[in-house]
């Protein structure tokens, strides 16, 4: 089950219904909870040791975005998610980000490349420390510059919908990559935008989100295998 989130250090910096919905994103995509299981608000709030009202807001999140079920006079309840959804999750991603990068290359400034160098030099560093939630949150403002840097609000906008972020959360914290190696990889994607190519910058984007989901599933899928040989 999740562990206490004022427990783990670092999460105060987060919204607590944001820290709250990524651990249980963990504990879902882990099978800590089988497909078709009830979760009671209440119950979470206890095990959390909060309030309820972060709790409704987590799950109200994990609803939109398809991890779990709302019925009437049901409740909330664990929806089936499979490989082939993240791969759907991931391919929107990789496309939407991809075409940011693209748009990107043409219009970011020095000042956003030098941002960018300075958040890498931190994730690096939490990296390096094993500090895995600093690391992701860096890993989303990362990603957030460059979006931006994109000039297109609408990608933006879609960006936030679809909760791009805390599937970057997901995919940095659950991973069978090596975290500094996840780290410096951002530093391609720095290259492809100072070479103002569109092309590079979209081709190093795409690959970049899709090996995040590789090494996401080949966790997962680690991990289901330890499960099924342990019963």
């Amino acid at each position: 089950m999740a562990k206490n989130v004022n427990s783990r250090p670092g999460l105060i910096k987060k919204v607590l219904s944001e820290q709250i919905k990524e651990q249980l994103m963990e504990d879902l995509l882990n099978k800590k909870y089988k497909a078709g299981d009830r979760l009671v608000e209440s119950a979470i709030a206890r095990e959390f040791n909060v309030s309820q009202a972060p709790v409704r807001e987590a799950i109200k999140s994990l609803v939109e975005m398809q991890l779990l079920d709302f019925e009437p006079y049901k409740g909330i309840t664990v929806r089936s998610f499979t490989t082939k959804d993240l791969y759907e999750v991931f391919e929107v991603r990789a496309s939407l980000e991809s075409l940011a990068a693209s748009l990107a290359a043409t219009n970011i400034t020095e000042h956003e490349i030098n941002k960018l160098e300075s958040i890498l030099e931190k994730m690096l560093d939490c990296a390096q420390r094993d500090d895995v939630v600093n690391r992701t949150s860096y890993n989303n403002q990362f990603h957030d510059v460059i979006i931006k840097a994109s000039g297109n609000k609408l990608i933006q906008r879609l960006s936030n919908n679809l909760r791009f972020a805390s599937w970057s959360h997901t995919s940095g914290a659950i991973t069978s990559m090596d975290p500094i190696q996840i780290a410096k990889r951002h530093t391609l994607i720095i290259e492809s935008l100072r070479s103002g190519d569109p092309e590079r910058a979209e081709k190093v984007m795409k690959s970049h989100i899709l090996s995040s989901l590789e090494g996401l599933v080949k966790k997962l899928e680690e991990e289901e295998r330890l499960q099924q040989v342990s019963e």
